[in-house]
């Protein structure tokens, strides 16, 4: 709690960049800037819950931070209504920042900033559960990930592939890509573009991959396209939005893909959990 007494007092007197940066060293995964009937709320999100770091920011200065981010992402600075996203690398934190913009009600703008930071290494706490990840995935199939939001399901996903990289060819398709990974070669949805899951996950499979992530199986086209690219016999890492690993099939069968094509494709369903790896 003492941070966010100090952020709360001299709240006034810092910028975005300073709070980002502490944020970030305390494991935060969000920031969030809501407006409110007198200023905005500053809120972040660790792995341990949601922090109020300032119940009051006045609105002059939760704009000044909005827009400078804006103009960094190339966010169009004018429109303070319509849902607007956008992406920059923060040097003075080390991290890619993803911005997501919207005007509530009464027009008044709001963001969420995503920090994304470098893939961590695998804690000693961790390291069996993914030593025994790695030898399942190595066995060829459908793995998939669950776990609720800010959890670390993209960053267990990237620490496994990081282990198969040197041997193998790893792609990954997410919407918007959220870590960078020189590694691999990263693809990233556009759905305006005609670059939807299903369509880049077609397209990556011409490449001749050995791994492929995929940011959410979220539609019944891409869900049967993994598990098919899975039963072809390469290794297919996908995020799940269910309850429990034993929700996985029943989410994927009720997206459309038929049953004996998911059982036949998942090798293994994980959960991971909030203090997973911590």
């Amino acid at each position: 709690m003492y941070f966010a007494e100090c952020i709360s007092v001299g709240v006034m007197r810092t910028n975005i960049d300073s709070i980002i940066k502490t944020a970030l060293k305390r494991g935060a995964s969000d920031i969030y800037l809501f407006p409110q009937r007198r200023g905005y709320r500053l809120r972040i999100r660790y792995p341990e819950g949601i922090e109020t770091l300032a119940e009051v920011v006045a609105t002059e200065r939760a704009t000044v931070w909005i827009n400078l981010l804006k103009y960094r992402a190339g966010m169009n600075l004018s429109e303070h209504r319509r849902v607007q996203q956008g992406a920059v690398y923060l040097d003075a934190a080390h991290c890619y920042l993803r911005l997501s913009a919207a005007g509530d009600f009464q027009d008044s703008e709001s963001m969420v900033i995503r920090l994304i930071a470098a893939v961590p290494p695998v804690t000693a706490s961790g390291e069996a559960g993914m030593q025994l990840l790695q030898q399942l995935a190595e066995q060829r199939g459908l793995l998939t990930v669950c776990g609720p939001t800010g959890a670390g399901k993209t960053t267990l996903l990237y620490q496994l592939a990081q282990r198969l990289a040197d041997e193998r060819i790893v792609m990954t398709i997410e919407d918007p890509v959220e870590i960078t990974e020189p590694q691999f070669l990263q693809l990233q949805v556009n759905v305006a573009a005609g670059m939807t899951y299903a369509s880049l996950l077609k397209a990556t499979l011409r490449h001749r991959p050995d791994v492929v992530i995929i940011g959410e199986l979220r539609d019944a086209e891409t869900a049967r396209a993994a598990c098919e690219a899975a039963l072809a016999g390469r290794i297919v890492m996908a995020t799940v939005h269910t309850k429990s690993p034993q929700d996985v099939p029943l989410r994927l069968i009720g997206m459309g893909v038929p049953a004996e094509l998911v059982y036949g494709a998942l090798a293994v369903s994980a959960q991971v959990r909030l203090q997973f790896g911590q």
